[in-house]
């Protein structure tokens, strides 16, 4: 990857790196729909994120074939070569051998680093016994970084994370960090001091990104990332700028959004606010439900009722007085 995975605590806001994970387009059939990756591509060069989190929770990777996610890695790196954005290849599944193949084909792609979540049906249920899933995932992909994602909310295990890092390394050489969606942010603080910062820790909770800042996480990969980076610019100017007030607000805004957002069915909400910016990703895959025409009409409405497409996407030069 282009960026030096070791962050101390006290890196500057200036060095912050926005990740997106990309929704995976698809068709109202239901396939694949990657001619629409590269009208996302460009949205987020323009709005200067610094990579993709392909085949997470936000691009549905868990509902995807083997096929489908090779296919859409694939595209992910053509069309990222020649510009900013780093390319980080989520992997986890339940079968270790599925995991170790997508890991793999990661590799061979040219990808930046990939990324493991838990297995999630036959849960490890100790730090050693996710270190013996993890590892030969990891070997995998050979000397690519490699991210442990952590998402207890979706894979309902929740185990010491400042453990694996301290014990991890010993048997995963090329562990970097990790993709923190987890509400603890005491173990969070512990997980970016731990050996003078050695480890990345890159925050999952678009909501919360001012507190995981403050904290001194490195960077963030985040569903709204896709649509009103520049508001989390904005944000972090403001903080670094110690104008606490503005960045209290602006994350207040995005508190705001992400509610309705949710509110109206999560992931098919969030697609349904791609497309009111251009970039129509089609429906989501079941068992996640698609939004009734009336209620994309309720949650259009209630965005509008907030300012939402006046202020999500100001460029991050902009002023922010407006906010508090």
């Amino acid at each position: 990857m282009t960026n030096d995975h070791s962050r101390a605590a006290n890196s500057s806001l200036a060095d912050f790196r926005l990740i997106v994970p990309p929704h995976t387009p698809f068709r109202p059939d239901g396939s694949l729909h990657l001619d629409v990756v590269e009208r996302q591509a460009e949205l987020f060069v323009e709005d200067g994120i610094d990579g993709v989190f392909v085949a997470g929770t936000t691009g549905e990777g868990q509902s995807l074939s083997s096929e489908e996610s090779y296919r859409l890695a694939q595209r992910w790196r053509d069309l990222a070569n020649g510009t900013q954005l780093d390319v980080i290849v989520q992997v986890g599944h339940n079968s270790l051998p599925e995991a170790q193949a997508r890991a793999a084909h990661a590799q061979q792609i040219g990808a930046d680093a990939v990324a493991a979540s838990s297995p999630c049906y036959f849960k490890p249920a100790s730090v050693d016994e996710l270190i013996d899933f993890l590892a030969p995932v990891a070997a995998a992909a050979g000397d690519l970084p490699f991210y442990f994602y952590d998402i207890p909310p979706f894979t309902t295990v929740q185990l010491p994370m400042v453990e694996l890092l301290a014990r991890g390394k010993e048997r995963i050489p090329n562990l970097v960090g990790l993709k923190y969606s987890n509400s603890d942010l005491m173990q969070m603080q512990q997980c970016i001091q731990w050996n003078e910062g050695e480890f990345e820790v890159l925050y999952g909770s678009d909501q919360t990104l001012l507190a995981g800042a403050v904290f001194g996480v490195g960077g963030a990969i985040g569903t709204t990332y896709n649509f009103a980076a520049p508001l989390y610019r904005r944000m972090l100017a403001a903080l670094d700028a110690g104008d606490l007030p503005t960045a209290r607000a602006l994350q207040a805004r995005s508190v705001a959004m992400i509610a309705l957002m949710a509110d109206a069915g999560g992931i098919a909400g969030f697609k349904a606010v791609m497309e009111w910016f251009g970039v129509d990703c089609g429906p989501v895959r079941a068992p996640l439900a698609n939004l009734s025409s009336r209620r994309k009409q309720q949650l259009r409405a209630d965005l509008e009722a907030i300012g939402f497409f006046e202020w999500s996407r100001q460029p991050a030069a902009a002023e922010v007085a407006s906010a508090s």
